[in-house]
């Protein structure tokens, strides 16, 4: 018991952090953000870590962060700037096509399944 509590006060925060993710998505048949294939159709999901509307292209995008524990990706629904239900904290399943963009990975319009 010794030994847990001081592996767990040497942990930093962000272990701790990345550990309850994946934690959360362990009951999930997914594939882990920092394992999508670039350009291919996936099934993955996360905890929307951040909300925010961003202009594309002269129109309102809402753009959705998630993570899993392994990574981030950000899932991008143009025309919206809102989605009923997807706020931070819950936890999402997102089928997709994702793609590197300026160092981030990024999924356009992908299909979503609140699961909490």
């Amino acid at each position: 018991m010794l030994k847990k509590l001081r592996r767990k006060m040497t942990e930093s925060l962000d272990e701790i952090e990345d550990q309850r993710l994946t934690d959360r998505m362990a009951d999930f048949d997914v594939t882990h953000i920092d394992q999508l294939p670039l350009r291919t159709k996936a099934l993955f999901g996360g905890e929307v870590q951040g909300v925010q509307v961003v202009p594309r292209a002269g129109s309102p995008s809402l753009e959705v962060t998630l993570g899993d524990g392994t990574g981030r990706v950000v899932t991008v629904f143009t025309g919206r700037r809102r989605l009923g239900g997807l706020a931070v904290g819950r936890r999402v399943l997102i089928e997709g096509v994702v793609r590197q963009e300026r160092a981030r990975l990024v999924a356009m319009n992908p299909a979503y399944t609140i699961v909490e």
